[in-house]
């Protein structure tokens, strides 16, 4: 049993790491585990999954959208969100405290497509999960929602020769938000969705790649998006935000032999220590190594082969 926590780590000034505090409840159970530090992007579940997978977030939905028309060049992963205004920057409201489902997908893609229409794209729901689809590529490169969700969001063009055009977009998408909000949501006291982020762009080369032979890996998860392309059916591996894990784990429960906490750019993978840890656990990086060697060492334990990694 595995269980991987992709915000378990918070970053603070001057860069110190800390125990996500809805991990507290398993603090005294943690700071027995033997630490092994990697330097590792920020991830949401999705993104966790996926790379566990060896497959791009985006095609892992394309491959479960069954309506994706065949002249599409390029598929990304749209994450819907909540901004909170504070003072001249919005922050992102954390994945884990954001509720949604499949029928707020497909919401809000009859909001959304006759924007994206005019600029060749169609987004889809894959359950809860979106997926925008383009006829011509889109040149730029932003971040994952990993290092979106709970933050600022960034206040500059995107890399990429089209950086402007989808930052253009995206503002284009929050003005009509403004203008036609959920309406199903609002009744039912949910947060407002204020925008989409798009990451993880991927071309679409041939049908046959989105079916490429991925790995099945059986998750317990809360995450929607992940949900939607998980199968859960005899899962002892759990991948989390840590707002939800206690949907998954009670705090009297015994953790698992391996876990993985992650944030700010690092990840700690935990084992179990024959001798018991003396003092104040401290969560700071030690000798850290590389992310493909994390993904790596996690395979061998989940017994996952990938011919190649995602682009």
């Amino acid at each position: 049993m595995m269980l991987i926590v992709p915000n378990g780590l918070v970053p603070e000034k001057q860069q110190q790491l800390f125990l996500h505090p809805a991990l507290l409840a398993w603090q005294k159970a943690l700071i027995n585990y033997r630490q092994q530090w990697f330097t590792c992007s920020d991830k949401n579940p999705l993104a966790w999954y996926a790379a566990l997978a060896g497959i791009s977030p985006a095609l892992l939905l394309a491959a479960e959208c069954e309506a994706l028309p065949d002249d599409m060049q390029q598929c990304w992963v749209a994450s819907p969100y909540c901004g909170q205004l504070v003072r001249h920057h919005v922050r992102v409201l954390p994945e884990g405290q954001f509720p949604w489902c499949a029928e707020d997908a497909r919401d809000l893609c009859h909001v959304l497509n006759p924007l994206l229409a005019a600029d060749g794209m169609q987004m889809f729901a894959v359950g809860a999960a979106l997926l925008l689809a383009c006829r011509e590529p889109v040149e730029a490169c932003p971040a994952g929602f990993g290092a979106i969700s709970g933050q600022l969001l960034p206040d500059r063009h995107h890399e990429g020769a089209d950086g402007g055009r989808l930052n253009r977009l995206l503002s284009e998408i929050q003005m009509l938000l403004f203008q036609s909000p959920i309406t199903s949501r609002l009744e039912q006291g949910l947060p407002e969705v204020n925008g989409i982020w798009l990451w993880a762009p991927t071309a679409i080369s041939q049908q046959s790649e989105l079916t490429m032979n991925r790995q099945q890996i059986a998750v317990a998860t809360r995450n929607p998006a992940l949900q939607s392309v998980a199968d859960a059916t005899d899962a002892t591996d759990i991948i989390s935000e840590a707002e939800r894990l206690s949907e998954l784990l009670k705090p009297d429960a015994p953790l698992p032999k391996c876990i993985v906490l992650a944030g700010g750019g690092h990840a700690v993978y935990l084992s179990r220590s024959i001798l018991p840890h003396f003092g104040k656990r401290s969560w700071q990086p030690k000798s850290s190594r590389d992310e493909q060697t994390l993904l790596s060492k996690l395979r061998s334990t989940l017994h996952i082969s990938v011919d190649k990694e995602p682009n």
